[in-house]
């Protein structure tokens, strides 16, 4: 892709990775599409309005990976997509359906907005190396055949546990 008028967007831009990927985008000269769940909540996303070239480069869009179908204007007419969006509540009380769940579906639904839109040459998945090591018997050398055990991540529960279960069981769709 070159960036000379390409429109991409960025979903999680809020987020630490989200909001660094902008910046670089904008450096390089595209415009950013960026979803976040709230526009509105400055504490949130100020940092993005703030970088240069922000007001030429830079739209907000309201998007949650829990809302199906909510990424599909903020895609519509992007030449590429970079997925970086995903739950991080480890506390969670209800982790299927705050974190697993939109994990899994949020992307699926990223994926089909994608195929709707008919102009995106290009989607980039953050994924995470907890999607191939997080297991009891560690293999001595990981590659595209290795998945993060998700029997033993809801056996153990160690912290972050759903947050693997969320990235393993969301790629592992996501090839299908």
């Amino acid at each position: 892709m070159s960036s000379e008028s390409e429109t991409v967007c960025v979903t999680g831009a809020a987020g630490f990775i989200g909001s660094w990927l902008v910046m670089r985008l904008i450096e390089r000269g595209y415009t950013v599409r960026a979803t976040v769940r709230d526009p509105a909540n400055m504490k949130k996303v100020k940092h993005l309005l703030e970088l240069p070239d922000a007001k030429t480069k830079l739209s907000l869009w309201k998007a949650d990976l829990a809302e199906e179908g909510s990424f599909d204007e903020a895609i519509r007419g992007c030449t590429g997509v970079f997925h970086v969006a995903t739950p991080m509540d480890f506390e969670s009380k209800d982790p299927e359906n705050e974190v697993i769940k939109p994990t899994i579906n949020g992307l699926l639904d990223i994926l089909k907005a994608c195929e709707k839109a008919k102009t995106v040459r290009r989607l980039v998945f953050t994924s995470s190396a907890g999607t191939v090591d997080v297991t009891e018997h560690p293999k001595p050398v990981i590659d595209e055949t290795c998945w993060s055990d998700i029997e033993f991540c809801l056996r153990v529960k160690m912290t972050g546990w759903m947050y693997f279960v969320s990235k393993t069981r969301a790629e592992q769709e996501a090839w299908k």
